[in-house]
């Protein structure tokens, strides 16, 4: 028996339909669709448990994103209320 196939960029129609999504930079943009796909196999991304919430560096280390450049794209995707500060971590408030 074999495991169910993932279908990835299966949020990418909802994404890219939201009203934030032309006032984003691409980085911000990429960043978001990686996300939402992330977030379906990593559940404390989008509900952090009592352990504390998903950091930056790991973030950059799933998105295999340089520090400096995620960072930029985390502050827009802040700014438009996409990722949410939570502790000391972040959360991906829109999927």
């Amino acid at each position: 028996m074999t495991a169910p196939r993932q279908r990835f960029g299966k949020h990418a129609r909802s994404v890219m339909a939201d009203r934030r999504w032309p006032l984003l930079p691409l980085s911000a943009r990429s960043a978001w669709l990686q996300l939402t796909d992330i977030g379906d196999v990593m559940p404390e991304l989008r509900h952090p448990s009592s352990r504390g919430a998903v950091k930056q560096d790991e973030l950059c280390r799933l998105l295999s994103a340089h520090p400096d450049e995620f960072a930029s794209a985390l502050k827009h995707l802040i700014e438009r209320q996409i990722m949410e500060p939570v502790g000391n971590g972040f959360r991906l408030k829109a999927f």
